[in-house]
């Protein structure tokens, strides 16, 4: 069955809260400080804070026979400018003295942390539901990604990873090529994983 790709709309928050769901990855827990409970509410939090209508302009949803099964954002860098409500929620979820630490930890992943080339098509999020992975989903929104790319004048595309992550094997059959990689002795005794790359994709 053929992978179709459209753009999400506000009812389809819960299918992103799925895609993006289940077991938090190694580096949320790290920067929850090793709890998966606050790590997995702090994430879904961001989510349904994030999700306006900007970011989903940028994100693109992948169907198999209506159902939703991955997700793409890419195009510009987005802005993850502190707001307010992302404020109250590190306080909600955990507490004054634990936002203080949280800010810690944080501070060590901007330092293996990227920013996008100003002139590459970005791939912010790339993300297929548990049940899918290995069916294809990554690839297809990888190949929509470049197409969108291409359309749009790009020249190359972008996009930033932890170096433990599986999914890198996926970029590299897709010509996506480490061009830069950063690590930290404190996040990897937070986090468990050595560092950052980013990953570029030149367009011919």
């Amino acid at each position: 069955m053929e992978v179709v790709m459209r753009q999400p709309v506000a009812a389809d928050l819960g299918a992103i809260l799925v895609i993006r769901g289940g077991a938090p990855s190694d580096e949320q827990i790290g920067l929850a400080g090793g709890d998966a409970g606050r790590a997995v509410r702090f994430r879904d939090g961001l989510l349904r804070i994030s999700y306006d209508a900007p970011t989903i302009a940028q994100t693109t949803l992948a169907l198999r026979d209506g159902e939703p099964v991955g997700l793409l954002q890419a195009g510009r860098e987005m802005d993850d400018a502190i707001s307010m409500r992302i404020i109250v929620l590190t306080l909600r979820v955990y507490g004054p003295v634990g936002a203080l630490r949280m800010l810690s930890r944080e501070k060590a992943r901007q330092r293996v942390s990227f920013g996008a080339p100003e002139d590459a098509y970005h791939i912010a999020e790339l993300h297929v539901a548990e049940a899918w992975r290995g069916h294809g989903i990554g690839a297809a929104m990888l190949e929509h990604g470049e197409r969108a790319a291409r359309d749009s004048g790009y020249r190359k595309m972008s996009l930033t990873t932890t170096l433990s992550n599986p999914a890198r094997r996926l970029y590299e059959r897709a010509g996506f090529r480490v061009v830069e990689t950063r690590t930290d002795a404190e996040y990897e005794r937070i986090t468990g994983i050595p560092g950052r790359v980013l990953m570029i994709k030149e367009l011919a």
